[in-house]
């Protein structure tokens, strides 16, 4: 990937307080303009790497798909996720639409700002996925609520950890100012002994 140039440094004498101000404003729009532009080189390193990524998805399952569904020596570790954990590959597939989804929703954005008589809230019908009989969205709910009743398990079981946790806590504190207690109790009699 092509590396943007650096940033530029300009110092000019300035006469009076109006070309000042301009040349503040001059200023401001260029390092705008900069950081703008070093965003849109980072963005495209992130897609250049997300291209990559889909194309050795899409050739791995095309892989699959030619031996019959068989994991090839590439492909193991996935079949592996996907046979014993099929969670994760759904929510792996219900990532890979999210993220299909924002990038439909950033382009139909940067498309209605560029062009402002476009004023849609949702992102434009052509870049939506589309599935046979609309069963993409169906699907889409589905897996969505598949993703939920995982979270709420999880967060029922760390919730139910983190009471177990609260509860040993709450047993060693006691043990603990016992202990202070005896050792105080303990030590104030030994000293009334030698007294």
């Amino acid at each position: 990937m092509p590396v943007g140039p650096g940033y530029t440094l300009l110092i000019i004498p300035l006469h009076d307080s109006l070309e000042a101000s301009n040349f503040f404003l001059w200023l401001k729009r260029m390092k705008e303009l900069e950081q703008r532009r070093d965003a849109l080189w980072h963005g495209l390193e992130m897609v250049e790497r997300a291209r990559h990524w889909y194309h050795q998805e899409i050739h791995g399952v095309d892989q699959r798909q030619r031996h019959g569904g068989e994991g090839s020596a590439d492909n193991v570790g996935m079949d592996y996720a996907s046979k014993f954990h099929p969670d994760r590959a759904s929510l792996l597939l219900d990532k890979i639409q999210h993220v299909n989804y924002c990038l439909c929703d950033f382009i139909s954005c940067a498309e209605r700002m560029l062009l402002p008589h476009h004023c849609a809230t949702q992102p434009a019908a052509q870049h939506l996925p589309r599935g046979k009989d609309g069963r993409s969205q169906q699907q889409t709910l589905e897996a969505l609520k598949r993703q939920n009743r995982l979270l709420t398990k999880e967060v029922s079981k760390r919730s139910q950890w983190i009471t177990q946790l609260e509860q040993e806590k709450a047993v060693l504190i006691k043990q603990l100012l016992e202990a202070q207690f005896q050792s105080h109790a303990q030590s104030s009699w030994n000293s009334s002994i030698l007294v």
